[in-house]
């Protein structure tokens, strides 16, 4: 079937997370995506050392996850002859896309100033840390520091008196590039009408503001942040130790309409007109609050998670079950809606990697081809250019370009 952006072309040079998994999203979208990269590679081909998994060429699931199907190719762009094949490449590219710091992006020349002049039908992508503006913006910026740190995550969303999270792996280098990607696709539309390029900037720290925006807007009113288990928003919107260990997460948010449903699933029924917990204003006072959760914990932990599964669907109440991490790989429900693929590396060993979240009727998840190993597909992509052989090679002799072959 036709891929919703067949016919795209899609420069990317970029590192680490963030930005390379818009070039993956855009290939499962259909649009061929080239991956640019350093004599040196990008950085995250190594980053598996850090979290003790593969990095090897034949098993490097980390970097496999940001960069399936897409090409590759590795140019010297500190040489003249690099930058023109860059030059050449965006010829009759769509999309350009970078997270390359701004400093470097004006010693290479290739800000988007310097490229907009040259190519004016040229859509230009940029992920930063802090944005364009202001004394701070000039600072590296990783998830960890730009989202989770300036953002607000590490110091609120501990429980109070745990001290900070550590930080999830690129969450929000993750969320970052769906705004990006939405930012470069209504661009692409405008391409479509007028045959003009827009500049898309997004940056980590802006999208946390905006991915912890209904938190930020109220803590503006004294709602505050790290919050105790004892003070969910709700006893009955809150996580439950089970009997056998596992947890349930209840969101009963419609509190009034579903207080007596909940009472029959924890076979409470005279709790319904208790007046200290039958309402939202009363059980979120203090002292009515810590003295249900911990009710509440004494009930769901005399049942096995699986019990409380059954009651729950039985009266059609919120929840989830609080999957761990290693859980997500082995469970239906991720399989059957396509959220993930299995991939086996040319190890021969393998592995769930999770898709692209964005389906469409006649666009499924593409297969999961292999990331491209460093330079892999350099002369299939000069050759596309209408290099000579000789070209190339002359290209490769002088170290502008580097290729597997």
């Amino acid at each position: 079937m036709k891929k919703v952006l067949e016919g795209v072309r899609v420069i990317e040079l970029s590192t680490y997370a963030a930005a390379p998994m818009v070039g993956r999203v855009l290939a499962d979208f259909g649009a061929d995506v080239i991956k640019v990269e350093a004599p040196s590679g990008d950085p995250f081909r190594n980053f598996g050392l850090s979290v003790n998994a593969p990095v090897s060429e034949e098993e490097n699931p980390c970097f496999q996850l940001e960069n399936a199907n897409k090409r590759g190719i590795v140019l010297n762009l500190k040489s003249q002859e690099g930058k023109e094949i860059l030059y050449d490449l965006l010829k009759d590219a769509n999309i350009f896309f970078t997270n390359t710091r701004i400093e470097a992006l004006r010693k290479l020349g290739l800000t988007y100033e310097d490229l907009s002049s040259r190519f004016p039908h040229l859509i230009y992508g940029h992920i930063s840390g802090y944005g364009f503006k202001g004394e701070d913006s000039k600072l590296p910026g990783y998830d960890i520091t730009a989202f989770w740190a300036r953002g607000g995550g590490l110091a609120d969303l501990a429980t109070e008196g745990n001290g900070p999270l550590s930080a999830p792996y690129a969450v929000g280098d993750h969320c970052t590039t769906l705004a990006l990607c939405s930012g470069l696709l209504g661009a692409l539309y405008k391409q479509t009408r007028t045959g003009q390029g827009d500049f898309v900037l997004v940056s980590l720290y802006g999208v946390a503001c905006f991915v912890n925006s209904l938190m930020i807007t109220p803590a503006q009113y004294g709602d505050v942040w790290p919050k105790s288990k004892y003070l969910p928003l709700t006893p009955i919107s809150n996580t439950y130790v089970c009997k056998d260990g596992e947890m349930i997460t209840l969101t009963i948010l419609d509190y009034q309409r579903d207080w007596g449903k909940f009472c029959k699933v924890i076979d409470r029924e005279d709790l319904i007109p208790e007046e200290r917990f039958n309402n939202p204003t009363s059980a979120k006072q203090p002292e009515n609050s810590r003295e249900l959760v911990i009710l509440l914990g004494e009930i769901f932990a005399t049942k096995n998670r699986e019990e409380w599964v059954a009651l729950l669907k039985e009266y059609d109440l919120p929840f989830s079950i609080t999957q761990h991490l290693k859980e997500i790989p082995h469970d239906p429900l991720a399989w059957e809606n396509g959220y993930l693929s299995s991939f086996t590396y040319d190890s021969g060993n393998t592995s769930a990697i999770p898709n692209t979240p964005v389906q469409f009727k006649e666009n499924t998840a593409s297969p999961c081809l292999r990331a491209p190993l460093l330079g892999e597909h350099t002369r299939q992509v000069l050759a596309e250019l209408g290099y000579s052989p000789e070209r190339i090679q002359n290209c490769i002799d002088a170290k502008a370009v580097c290729s597997r072959s």
